[in-house]
């Protein structure tokens, strides 16, 4: 059974993925039906609960629109610094797992510079850049969500959304120096021949759990790795005890800016 979840005081809905594993080879598959391969993974008898420190919980229900277990974030209160618990029932195999939300960084701070290339192509240089939290140790995620208004010559004017890559600086920690500024810098372009009547530019700075940070790092190195015979792919981190079932449960704040930008 690979279960996930990851969980944040930021969330609007409670969320836990609960699937099947099977071997990458000798697994019969179609071609030509994808919905009896996906039946093959999914499992949607499950009982799935999260509860905290006090004995509240809630449980979550299998949604068959979004093929997961999903609860309203309204039932249970996720808090920083506080233990949570989930608990998967499976096929009547009980598995566990605990996790404890970071703290929040206070505060995003960002720097954005317009500039034409080499080529004659406007460039958007954003950096981005916060407080490390004193006295703890810290694993951050950056990110961010571009959203732009424009307008092609006598065409009418389209709304696009497009996310930031922070490439290396994607994953940072606080190991070399506490409470020290960190920052990202993601470089993006504007397309030519356009005229821009609206940009907003959403920051994101997610303080996560270690084996969360683990894990969504494994995932990027694999991806970036895919199809290079070369390369060994990295073991994604598993904090389920129980025989019978991997994956992750893990807690993240949230800490959003957004930004309007005038080309």
């Amino acid at each position: 059974v690979f279960i996930s979840s990851y969980i944040s005081p930021q969330d609007t809905v409670l969320r836990v993925n609960v699937s099947r594993a099977l071997p990458a080879i000798g697994t019969p598959l179609s071609v030509n039906d994808q919905e009896a391969n996906e039946a093959k993974f999914l499992i949607k008898n499950a009982q799935v609960s999260i509860s905290d420190e006090a004995g509240n919980s809630s449980d979550l229900s299998y949604s068959e629109e979004n093929k997961t277990y999903l609860a309203d974030a309204n039932t249970l209160a996720i808090v920083s610094n506080q233990n949570y618990f989930l608990k998967v029932t499976v096929d009547g195999k009980e598995f566990n797992a605990t996790c404890t939300i970071p703290s929040k960084v206070a505060e995003i701070n960002e720097r954005i510079n317009f500039r034409t290339d080499s080529f004659g192509e406007q460039e958007v240089d954003i950096n981005l850049a916060f407080q490390d939290i004193i006295g703890e140790k810290n694993f951050y995620v950056l990110g961010g969500l571009v959203t732009t208004t424009i307008q092609f010559e006598n065409q009418e004017p389209e709304t696009f959304s497009f996310g930031l890559f922070f490439e290396s600086d994607e994953f940072l920690q606080d190991n070399l120096l506490d409470g020290d500024t960190l920052n990202g810098n993601s470089l993006n372009y504007i397309a030519s021949g356009t005229e821009v009547s609206e940009t907003t530019i959403t920051l994101q700075v997610a303080n996560v759990e270690e084996i969360l940070f683990q894990n969504l790092r494994t995932a990027s190195t694999n991806a970036d790795a895919d199809g290079n015979p070369f390369v060994e792919y990295a073991i994604a981190p598993d904090n389920f005890p129980e025989e019978g079932a991997v994956g992750v449960f893990a807690g993240y704040s949230l800490t959003e800016k957004v930004v309007d930008v005038t080309l």
